[in-house]
């Protein structure tokens, strides 16, 4: 998994080859679309002293791109989502919030914060993504849903996170399929990296 942008050296590949799938919305739905991704070599104002461009700046050939995927079992083509608008940006999870539930299809998924981390929950399955943290006034990390839908077409949703803390963010998949029993996700991956 990828997130366009620019990172230090050891934080993208250099190289990242073919196979990638934009996550795009086209025409009112999200798709799953081939995309070329782009990996140019740019000045990293950290590390690089004045000429050296040790920095790597990861491009889509899809400018409308929220993460690019290269997973065995996602396909191109339309991907259903529930009804939530993801145009207005990411959905903090506050620790003390109300819950955020989402419908999908028959199923309520319900996300909330917990000091352990986010909790997912959709009938007698629960999990708790201690990967990330929800917000709370005394810490800098925090997580927000940036999106959701059935990307692995497997009828469940799949849920896609951004995280930040100090001197760092990235966004996290957790995919449905292959989630272990009585849970609804597992962790598919993440990529992010530190700032300066």
């Amino acid at each position: 998994m990828l997130v366009p942008g620019e990172y230090h050296g050891d934080e993208a590949p250099a190289r990242p080859g073919p196979g990638w799938l934009a996550l795009v919305p086209v025409g009112g739905v999200w798709r799953l679309e081939p995309a070329i991704v782009r990996a140019t070599r740019v000045h990293d104002p950290v590390l690089d002293a004045e000429g050296d461009r040790t920095g790597i700046a990861l491009t889509s050939s899809r400018s409308d791109t929220l993460v690019l995927l290269r997973l065995p079992d996602l396909q191109p083509g339309k991907v259903d989502t529930p009804a939530m608008k993801f145009s207005g940006g990411a959905r903090l999870i506050s620790l003390g919030e109300a819950p955020l539930k989402l419908q999908f299809r028959s199923d309520e998924y319900v996300i909330e914060g917990r000091k352990a981390g986010i909790e997912v929950r959709t009938g007698a399955m629960r999990a708790v993504l201690s990967d990330l943290a929800a917000a709370r006034p005394d810490s800098e990390d925090a997580a927000s849903l940036l999106w959701a839908g059935d990307l692995d077409r497997d009828g469940r949703l799949d849920l896609l996170f951004s995280y930040s803390g100090y001197n760092r963010g990235g966004v996290c998949l957790y995919l449905s399929s292959g989630a272990p029993a009585g849970t609804p996700v597992r962790l598919a991956g993440c990529h992010g990296g530190v700032g300066c």
